[in-house]
């Protein structure tokens, strides 16, 4: 297997699971909640 290819898969399969979640998490806290 090719290594290099694996890990740079691994690298942006998380920056882009992180950018999800950051982006997520500001939609969240942008929408008033009832509970808020």
């Amino acid at each position: 297997m090719n290594f290099e290819l694996l890990f740079l898969g691994a690298v942006s399969a998380w920056a882009i699971t992180a950018s999800i979640v950051s982006i997520a998490r500001d939609g969240y806290r942008r929408i008033p909640t009832r509970h808020a």
